[in-house]
């Protein structure tokens, strides 16, 4: 298959980038990478506080039940909106040489895991200090991850592709991601459904059931639901192949619209 032919060729020059784009966004910055730990944490006191103080929310450990939700929320959300325009934005090098865009988002998904695995170091510190006793289910964290790349991978590819033809898409992204973030739950608990309205949340709403399923293994010592991660697995790589069939088919044309 092309596609893996181009990630073994190419595999170094994504590295790459994504190690330049993290230098990059820390350059002109006082704090450097430090803000990859102090932006999450902010918004961890922001939501924490909305929801204790103003909603009267009791549940435990409220900043780390925060905290965790805002770990796979911002790798999706980030991912997801950097990837609408990234075909454009290297719109000089595509012209100097081939690169396949698949790879473009690959990159983008690399600096926000890199992102990601910071602050999940720090959820992981922060159950510990707790003395929360979560062995061995906190290895269900992995799987967690696994579902959590995968998906947000194809969501990336389909939107890069129309990041291409539709310049404003990324007002529109915007609003949807906007939209998924409050339906996520990452600063709520979801114990207001039924149970057969949670069902259906869950078939429905792949942000928010990884997130309580990241709780889960981090806070709550719960087993994993394996079989719907593994209906989200496969959503999400119905959208690689989709979103990869689209890109290769499309790619001569991109020159002439961007």
């Amino acid at each position: 298959m092309r596609a893996i032919r181009d990630f073994k060729r190419y595999f170094n020059y994504a590295a790459f980038s994504a190690v330049s784009e993290l230098k990059t966004q820390v350059a002109d910055s006082y704090l450097g990478w430090l803000w990859w730990i102090l932006d999450p944490l902010l918004f961890m006191f922001v939501y924490a506080f909305i929801t204790t103080y103003i909603f009267g929310s009791n549940v435990d450990n409220i900043w780390l039940f925060v905290f965790a939700g805002l770990t796979i929320w911002n790798f999706f959300s980030a991912t997801v909106a950097s990837s609408v325009g990234v075909i454009r934005s290297y719109a000089a090098v595509i012209i100097k040489a081939y690169i396949p865009k698949i790879m473009l988002v690959f990159m983008v998904e690399m600096v926000n895991f890199v992102k990601m695995l910071i602050s999940l170091g720090i959820c992981l510190i922060s159950a510990a200090v707790l003395g929360l006793d979560v062995w061995p289910y906190i290895l269900n964290i992995i799987p967690v991850l696994v579902t959590l790349v995968i998906f947000t991978y194809g969501v990336a590819l389909i939107s890069a592709f129309i990041g291409v033809y539709i310049a404003d898409f990324s007002n529109v992204m915007s609003v949807i991601l906007r939209f998924l973030f409050y339906m996520s739950g990452v600063f709520y608990t979801l114990d207001r459904f039924s149970e057969g309205l949670l069902s259906i949340y869950n078939m429905i709403c792949p942000t928010g059931f990884l997130i309580v399923q990241f709780r889960n293994a981090l806070m709550l010592a719960l087993n994993a639901d394996y079989m719907r991660m593994g209906y989200w697995i496969c959503i999400g790589v119905v959208l690689i192949v989709i979103g990869a069939n689209l890109l290769y088919r499309k790619e001569n044309e991109y020159m002439k619209v961007i």
